[in-house]
């Protein structure tokens, strides 16, 4: 195979609301695994971190061995739901024995093509062939994720309508930076937000590493998840000195598996955004938004 060293993939930077701009381009943020593909007549899959998926999307695999040039695509393996919308948690089954599970890849770059690493070629100038490499010659199973010129805000709108994860706008002029994470991509994404009990924390020498949450089901108090970001410094402070004088046993209804955990009486609500409940029913991706005293802990409701 020509490719022996996999290639780290460019990362994009937080940014925090939509924007409008003729210098950039709008796509989608998936919500799946990160994947860079190697064509040449065998192809491997590695994720972000390395891992080999060739064998565990084998499907896509198949369809990427019908390109009948030598190439690194990069993009994003997705699972479609019911609702014929990305879903991480479906996905996810596919590694815990799920089975029947269909799978795309949305490709978005084009690294590579025949003798030619395309890293410095300006991103608009990359999708273009990207474009008449993967929609002439590949199924719907595979495809160019969509992009948006100018419209950023009415764009965001729009997938915030639909409740995906958010979306990226990447400067066109923009070159391929392998393993960096630079502001020539921007990600903004669309969170959800609830309100949760604080049922305890998990601490560090000087203060906490994470708020355990828990929620109601059926008058039972359950543990949501954790949530270790999105503080401020004076936040982190003024928690960790009014959890001390709160301790007590586990409120929850069944202890969940957490190491040294200091339980707290459930009296503290917390504003919290996130992506999504997971299948297991915890919340994905939590972020701090501040406590909330006009809130009664028995409105911390879960959603289902």
């Amino acid at each position: 195979m020509l490719f022996h060293k996999p290639i780290e993939p460019m990362l994009a930077v937080d940014h925090p609301q939509p924007f409008d701009s003729d210098e950039h381009l709008f796509e989608i943020k998936w919500d799946g695994y990160r994947c860079i593909a190697y064509c040449d007549g065998e192809v491997r899959l590695f994720s972000r971190n390395r891992k080999d998926f060739t064998n565990r999307f084998c499907e896509i695999a198949d369809e990427l061995r019908k390109l009948p040039v030598r190439c690194i695509l990069d993009g994003e393996l997705i699972a479609f739901g019911s609702n014929q919308l990305p879903d991480f948690s479906l996905l996810q089954s596919r590694f815990k024995g799920g089975k029947e599970i269909g799978s795309s890849y949305a490709v978005f770059d084009l690294l590579y093509l025949e003798d030619r690493y395309l890293f410095t070629l300006p991103l608009i100038e990359r999708r273009k062939l990207l474009i008449g490499l993967v929609e002439r010659l590949l199924p719907a199973q595979v495809f160019t994720s969509h992009a948006v010129e100018n419209q950023g805000t009415n764009f965001f709108q729009a997938i915030a309508g639909l409740n995906l994860e958010g979306m990226v706008a990447k400067r066109k002029d923009s070159h391929y930076l392998p393993g960096k994470r630079s502001r020539a991509w921007l990600k903004i994404k669309h969170r959800l937000e609830t309100y949760a009990v604080i049922a305890g924390y998990v601490p560090e020498p000087f203060g906490f590493k994470s708020l355990v949450l828990a929620q109601y089901e059926d008058c039972r108090l359950v543990y949501v998840g954790n949530v270790g970001t999105g503080f401020s410094e004076h936040d982190k402070m003024v928690l960790a000195k009014g959890l001390a004088g709160i301790h007590g046993d586990c409120p929850l209804d069944a202890k969940p598996a957490i190491p040294r955990v200091a339980w707290v009486k459930p009296i503290l609500v917390a504003r919290i955004a996130y992506l999504e409940y997971t299948a297991d029913k915890k919340l994905r991706q939590a972020s701090f938004r501040g406590l909330c005293p006009d809130k009664r802990q028995e409105e911390c409701t879960v959603p289902w």
